[in-house]
């Protein structure tokens, strides 16, 4: 199998610059979904060989994790991953359901809600950051997924048969890499009195965005990164 391409320092900031204004984009939908303040930030990303994903969300994030993929074609060719520990997304839940909801039936709402949260995120950061790289991208169904790192990657080989993650290991002889943008999430919620004008408790969340990428998109992203940074210092 074809080692995962390596990232510069310079190709590292750029991407993780353009994952901000990515992300800056998807936080300001997310605020509307949830109906209070949002602040979605990327801190860091690498890219790394994809058998080293399972075990950097088990050891970054606190399991059971809960997963929103999504099948990519274009610039990201490939699967895209949202991941979160379960209970840090239980919060962010209850905000986006409607205040009468009796606490009953949130259970049986939460793949729907979970599934439309990693819709907007994914689709609104991948489709910017694709943009400013001159690229097209698109987006398949969002699928939800819980449990360890290595069960979560396999919900890729569902949205994206190309890129079969098998407890954590790329399997399909592809050369595949993984591309982690670590994301901060922080929200001020509504209180839940249903008059939208007072904010309860602030909520932080950790999580990852995971691109998946056969070797093709993976050097690909890299010659169009580089194409990008040479447009930004001339």
């Amino acid at each position: 199998m074809t080692a995962a391409p390596m990232l510069s320092e310079l190709e590292r900031d750029a991407l993780a610059e353009l994952g901000n204004i990515g992300i800056g984009k998807a936080s300001t939908a997310l605020g509307r979904m949830l109906g209070g303040l949002v602040t979605l930030s990327v801190p860091s990303v690498e890219m790394v060989p994809p058998e080293e994903v399972a075990g950097l969300l088990d050891r970054a994030l606190t399991p059971p994790l809960v997963g929103v993929s999504e099948r990519l074609d274009g610039l990201f060719a490939g699967c895209a991953l949202l991941v979160f520990p379960q209970a840090g997304s239980l919060p962010l839940v209850r905000a986006a359901l409607p205040p009468g909801v009796p606490p009953d039936d949130v259970p049986e709402l939460e793949d729907e809600v979970l599934a439309e949260l990693g819709n907007v995120v994914l689709n609104s950061a991948l489709a910017l950051v694709a943009n400013l790289l001159g690229e097209p991208v698109d987006t398949g169904l969002p699928v939800v997924i819980r449990g360890s790192g290595a069960e979560i990657l396999r919900s890729c080989a569902v949205v994206a048969p190309a890129i079969v993650a098998e407890a954590g290991a790329a399997q399909s002889g592809l050369g595949a890499a993984a591309v982690l943008f670590h994301i901060d999430l922080h929200t001020s919620l509504p209180d839940g009195d249903g008059d939208g004008a007072s904010v309860g408790a602030s909520v932080g969340v950790g999580g990852r965005v995971v691109l998946l990428l056969d070797s093709g998109s993976a050097g690909t992203l890299q010659a169009t990164l580089g194409r990008y940074i040479g447009r930004m210092v001339t």
